[in-house]
């Protein structure tokens, strides 16, 4: 089952490439979407978030030169890479960034900007999933791109009867990871929450100890986190506070 949850994501990340620039803020979410239903590949972003601060990273990546042109620098590090990408994925889909104005902006002196932002951020971030799970990269010659097309087209129906499905059997452990590392993915750019670092602190611990499945210690971290008395992200807070029984 996680096997083609995984696949599912890859297929999603296949379709957002090669798709128009019309549709593309469709595709990136269905691809978001993908994503959070694959418990493993949330874990990967969650372990990826723990040591990444989005405002240094932020600002080392989206520059203005000398001239007054705005260039993209994609961080070295691996773990950077998805955590950069995922926080951009997340801001474009919540409307915190205008998706047609960030495209134009940063990679506009490319001769296809849509290209360009899919070649340097999209691909990239792909490709670095397949690898964790050791899926083929785009590009690898065991990487048959029909195939992948003709089997995200098969698992779409699938998908959908499945989703609710999926939902009402994920491990409590497992959601509660879920909606922890989307909290942790909102605090990230959040300047006047005032206990956002505390919330941060809570959310990555969340994220790290739900893997031992106790109840005490996962509910105690939810407790504080419920707590903090957060703004941004209540509702996802209260979702995790239901689900614990709190």
């Amino acid at each position: 089952m996680e096997n083609k949850q995984i696949e599912n994501f890859l297929a999603s990340a296949d379709e957002l490439i090669n798709c128009k620039f019309l549709v593309a803020e469709y595709k990136l979410s269905k691809l978001l979407q993908a994503l959070a239903n694959s418990d493993q590949i949330v874990s990967l972003i969650g372990e990826c978030m723990e040591a990444f601060n989005r405002d240094r990273e932020f600002a080392k990546s989206f520059l203005q030169d000398g001239k007054g042109d705005f260039i993209f620098v994609m961080p070295e590090e691996e773990y950077k890479v998805i955590a950069l990408v995922f926080c951009t994925l997340i801001d474009i889909e919540n409307k915190k960034i205008d998706f047609t104005d960030f495209v134009k902006r940063f990679f506009g002196g490319e001769e296809n900007a849509f290209k360009g932002f899919i070649s340097r951020m999209i691909i990239p971030f792909r490709d670095l999933i397949a690898e964790a799970f050791g899926y083929p990269k785009i590009g690898d010659s065991n990487t048959d791109q029909s195939d992948i097309n003709a089997q995200s087209a098969t698992d779409e129906n699938v998908n959908t009867v499945n989703e609710e499905e999926s939902e009402d059997t994920d491990d409590e452990f497992i959601r509660i990871q879920k909606i922890a590392v989307q909290i942790l993915s909102q605090l990230q750019y959040s300047q006047n929450e005032k206990h956002s670092e505390k919330a941060m602190t809570i959310c990555r611990s969340i994220i790290k100890t739900t893997s031992l499945r106790d109840n005490e210690v996962t509910y105690s971290l939810i407790f504080a986190l419920k707590m903090c008395k957060l703004k941004q992200g209540k509702f996802l807070v209260k979702e995790m506070c239901e689900i614990s029984g709190l």
